[in-house]
């Protein structure tokens, strides 16, 4: 376990953990942000622990010690900032899955959740949005309601793709 993790070894209340972090981040915080970041510190903290401040990814072949928690169930999907739903990976692992360059494999982990346990998650390349040909779209849209006289700003196309791919994923 490496120093930068000693954080994660004893618990701190709100007020000893933001004493610790203030050399470092900025100390006028707005107290719902303040909430947030020791609310996130427990977890990772639980999550470390029980992991035993390894990366749980079987395949994993990284070099670098830092640590960071992913969700199995993304919160976009509505998945918990919880320890049932977090498990403890590297940066390099979790980086190459979130680029669908690689996969996180969880073998037997003697702590891991059963819904985790023996579960190979991948991401296929198809689900990484191409952000070039939707920005290419949105400008062809936006001229083509322009030449029908219709004015409508890029945060209102992009409210309406969104929208759009939330009808998509609840079909």
């Amino acid at each position: 376990m490496k120093m930068a993790y000693e954080i994660f070894k004893k618990k701190l209340n709100k007020e000893q953990f933001f004493n610790l972090l203030e050399n470092r981040q900025t100390v006028a915080l707005a107290e719902d942000i303040k909430k947030e970041r020791y609310e996130k510190y427990l977890l990772k903290r639980e999550v470390f622990s029980r992991d035993n401040y390894v990366c749980q990814n079987e395949n994993c072949k990284s070099k670098k010690p830092e640590l960071t928690i992913h969700h199995v169930k993304w919160q976009k999907n509505g998945g918990k900032n919880s320890a049932r739903n977090c498990v403890t990976v590297c940066a390099d692992c979790h980086e190459d899955y979130h680029a669908a360059r690689g996969s996180l494999t969880f073998g037997e982990g003697m702590y891991l959740p059963n819904h985790i346990r023996n579960h190979i998650y991948q991401l296929d390349k198809s689900d990484k949005i191409n952000w070039k040909v939707i920005r290419k779209e949105m400008k062809t849209l936006r001229k083509t309601l322009k030449s029908e006289r219709v004015y409508i700003s890029m945060r209102q196309i992009a409210l309406l793709l969104e929208w759009l791919n939330q009808i998509n994923r609840e079909d």
